[in-house]
């Protein structure tokens, strides 16, 4: 019969030759059973496997990274909007934003829009009123600016329609109607006058539209825009001796407004005013011409009158 002791320091139950019984029971249930596998060489070589994908994965992550870089720094430095005109591209690449600890700030990332020159002003020509002459000098601070805003945009505006040869057109300080150019010594007044008239309804039949060579007086018929019916005038100004000088008249009614542009010739220099009746009407066939006399018939600025008629 089998007898126990307990011999080991750990309270682990041995028996009679010494060696403890879990042991021995260990011993027998492994009895016919294959040897265990050697797990050290496959644990190194997974290790060196994941090793080598992981630098693959970091080589890769920085070549991308490269290549970004490269190929931003290879974009045009001007695109095009959506209207297709020329406009500056971002000044910040992708690969600088990612190596950037903040973005790219809105001046950095949005193009620079153009800002509109200033325009010059027209430095306008004084004139002495005559005796019991009233001025825009004698205009309220507020009305006069804007009468003088107005002469501005208007001088602006014949200079560029009106023929090369009269020169540059400047306001004339003395009315809100009153404009002048100069060329090769000679001064040409230049008038536009949008009068609302006084009894608030039409103006008066025109006389018919006739030529008369003998007085040198010519009339031509044209419709404007919006259905306006306007005449030119071409007629002697003023003559000494065998000269004579010539200007052009056109006139039509706009709303409640008789309007009025004239350009005449130099008296001093007897010299005609270098414009002809098409021109003067091609003036007033232009749109941003009739803008700025729906301004005027809006928001007149000068006193009722009669209806002012060529011919």
């Amino acid at each position: 019969m089998d007898t126990f002791t307990d011999s080991s320091s750990g309270g682990e139950t041995a028996g009679e030759d010494g060696v403890p019984l879990v042991r021995v029971a260990m011993e027998r249930a492994a009895e016919g059973a294959p040897p265990l596998p050697d797990l050290v060489p496959a644990a190194v070589a997974q290790g060196r496997s994941r090793r080598t994908r992981a630098r693959a994965a970091i080589g890769a992550g920085v070549s991308a990274v490269v290549a970004l870089g490269v190929f931003s720094a290879t974009l045009p430095l001007w695109g095009a909007d959506e209207g297709g005109a020329a406009r500056p591209a971002r000044s910040w690449s992708a690969a600088a934003r990612a190596t950037e600890a903040t973005p790219p700030t809105a001046t950095e990332a949005t193009p620079p829009t153009a800002t509109e020159a200033p325009r010059a002003v027209r430095p306008p020509v004084h004139v002495e009123p005559s005796p019991g002459e009233s001025s825009m000098a004698d205009l309220p601070a507020a009305e006069r600016a804007r009468q003088e805003s107005f002469q501005q945009k208007v001088a602006r505006l014949l200079d560029e329609l009106l023929p090369r040869g009269l020169g540059t057109v400047r306001p004339v300080d003395l009315a809100v109607s009153r404009y002048q150019t100069a060329e090769d010594g000679s001064t040409f007044p230049v008038v536009l006058s949008v009068r609302r008239r006084g009894d608030g309804g039409e103006g008066p039949e025109p006389p018919p539209c006739r030529d008369n060579p003998v007085k040198g007086f010519q009339c031509k018929q044209a419709m404007l825009p919006g259905g306006l019916k306007a005449r030119a005038v071409t007629a002697v100004g003023n003559s000494r001796g065998s000269q004579t000088i010539t200007g052009v008249d056109v006139t039509f009614d706009y709303r409640d407004s008789a309007v009025r542009l004239a350009v005449t010739g130099d008296d001093a220099t007897m010299v005609s005013a270098p414009v002809s009746a098409d021109q003067l009407l091609a003036v007033a066939a232009d749109a941003r011409f009739l803008e700025l006399v729906a301004y005027a018939d809006s928001r007149p600025m000068e006193e009722k009158d009669g209806a002012i008629r060529g011919g």
